[in-house]
C-alpha cells in the first residue's frame, strides 16, 4: 500500500518513518530530510539490499510529489506493506527538518547477529578474521566490518560479491571476497583461521563439519537458516533446504552451545539460530 503525506503533516509524522531519498547524489548532497537514507531512482532493484526491512514504514522523498510516488510504487513493488510518498520539494520543507549529513544506514543485518555481537571478541584486542559463507549482498559482512573485524565474504555469485564490495565501499571499508561453490565436493574451507565463521540463510548439510573446522579454538560459529515449516510462507521449499527442529545444535560436536533459539512466528518466517564456541586448545 503506498500513502500520500502533505508537507503540513510531515514533521507529526515523521519519528514513525524511515525515509529515503531518491534524487541524484548531487541534488541529496545539497540538503535532503534529516536521517534519510539515499539510493537514486535508476538504482532501486539494484540496490534493494540497502532498503529497510520490509515491515518498516518508509517515506519516499524525490524532486517533487511525482517522483516520490513513482519510486513508492517501484518500492511497494519490491515487497514493502507500507510505503509514504512526500507530496513535497525538499525545498519546500521548513529548514529544522533539513540538513546536508551524510546518508543514513537504512539497511540492517541480521537482528540475530546484532544481538550477538556483545558476545563475540573484541577486535581491538585479537587477531579477529571472520569468514561469512554465502554472504550475498555483504550486509553481516559490511556490519562486522565496520565493527573492525577483518571480514572474508564468499559466495558462489559474482554479482552478488560485487555489491558486497560496493556497499563496503559506500560505508568507508573493506572486504575480502572470493567467488566459490559452497556446494560442491570440496569447497577447501581454510581449517582453523578464522575467530568467527558465520552463515544467514544458506544450509548445505554436508558442509557443516568443514565449518566447524574452519573455526580458531575459541572462536565462534553464528548460524541462522529456515526450518521446515517455511516453505508455507514461500521460499526455501525444498526440504534439503529446511532444518528439522533442534537439528542444528548437533552438527557442531565439541562445540559449547552459547545460544540455541527457534523463532516460529505465525506469519514466518520460521528460523533456527545459533551460537556456538570452539573450545581453547588444552
Amino acid at each position: 500500500m503506498i500513502e500520500r503525506l502533505d508537507r503540513s503533516a510531515l514533521a507529526e509524522a515523521r519519528p514513525a518513518l524511515a525515509a529515503l531519498d531518491v534524487r541524484s547524489a548531487t541534488a541529496f548532497a545539497t540538503g535532503h530530510l534529516s536521517g534519510a537514507g539515499h539510493i537514486p531512482f535508476a538504482e532501486l532493484e539494484e540496490r534493494r539490499a540497502e532498503l529497510p526491512p520490509r515491515d518498516m514504514a518508509l517515506l519516499v522523498t524525490a524532486e517533487d510529489g511525482a517522483g516520490a510516488r513513482a519510486a513508492a510504487e517501484r518500492i511497494e513493488g519490491l515487497g514493502y506493506g507500507r510505503v509514504l510518498w512526500l507530496d513535497a520539494a525538499i525545498a519546500e520543507l521548513p529548514k529544522a527538518l533539513v540538513d546536508s549529513t551524510p546518508a543514513a544506514r537504512l539497511w540492517r543485518p541480521s537482528p540475530f547477529l546484532e544481538a550477538m555481537l556483545p558476545r563475540l571478541p573484541d577486535p581491538a584486542h585479537h587477531e579477529c578474521r571472520v569468514l561469512d559463507l554465502a554472504a550475498g549482498a555483504g550486509r553481516e559482512a559490511v556490519f562486522l566490518a565496520q565493527r573492525g573485524y577483518r571480514v572474508e565474504a564468499w559466495d558462489h555469485d559474482r554479482g552478488a560479491l560485487d555489491k558486497a564490495l560496493a556497499l563496503a565501499e559506500r560505508h568507508g571499508v573493506t572486504l575480502h571476497t572470493e567467488m566459490r561453490d559452497l556446494e560442491r565436493r570440496d569447497p577447501r574451507l581454510p581449517v582453523a583461521e578464522h575467530r568467527v565463521v558465520m552463515v544467514f540463510r544458506f544450509l548445505h548439510r554436508p558442509l557443516f563439519p568443514r565449518i566447524g573446522a574452519a573455526v580458531a579454538p575459541g572462536g565462534f560459529v553464528i548460524y541462522e537458516t529456515y526450518l521446515k515449516g517455511q516453505e508455507r510462507f514461500g521460499r526455501p521449499k525444498h526440504p534439503r533446504f529446511l532444518l528439522d527442529s533442534g537439528e542444528l545444535p548437533g552438527h557442531f560436536p565439541g562445540f559449547t552451545i552459547e545460544h540455541y533459539e527457534e523463532s516460529t512466528p505465525a506469519s514466518g518466517p520460521l528460523l533456527a539460530r545459533l551460537l556456538a564456541r570452539r573450545p581453547e586448545i588444552a
